[in-house]
């Protein structure tokens, strides 16, 4: 697979997984918000609100901090593009995992209580999961790679 392809399916697969969440966040809020669910657990909105507010932090603090720990690994690597790039995507991987099972978690509250604070704090970790997408001069910035180096791939 070379560079163009490789970053072009990273690519797709950010997208794939930003518009899963989306597509699921719109369904549950159209059938909360038309009333087509009334098994709100108000009981559980509390507790909810503490464990999803502490997924969202952990989640993103964790995924940054990983992130940036390897980023620096594969900055030192005397390796060629092409296995920088494998270590940047299962990095990349990581760290969108991280963000999007607290967003999940979030609307799945949400569809349970109908509290639309979790759709919100739903809508922010999105948000931060869009600002990671990988671009050709993002990744090669990020490895602090020129270009040229990332053809080969």
């Amino acid at each position: 697979m070379n560079k163009e392809n490789s970053l072009r399916v990273l690519n797709i697969f950010h997208k794939a997984l930003l518009m899963g969440q989306i597509i699921f966040a719109a369904v549950c809020v159209y059938l909360v918000y038309s009333g087509k669910v009334k098994s709100f657990s108000i009981n559980l909105d509390k507790p909810l609100q503490v464990a999803a507010l502490l997924m969202a932090a952990a989640g993103v603090f964790a995924g940054n901090t990983h992130f940036k720990k390897k980023l620096l690994q594969i900055r030192d690597l005397q390796e060629n593009a092409k296995q920088k790039f494998e270590a940047y995507r299962a990095a990349s991987l990581l760290q969108w995992s991280l963000i999007e099972v607290p967003s999940i978690f979030s609307i799945i509250c949400f569809f349970l209580t109908g509290n639309y604070a979790f759709i919100a704090l739903a809508f922010l970790l999105i948000m931060i999961f869009a600002i990671q997408a990988p671009s050709k001069n993002k990744v090669a910035q990020q490895l602090q790679v020129n270009e040229a180096d990332l053809e080969e791939l």
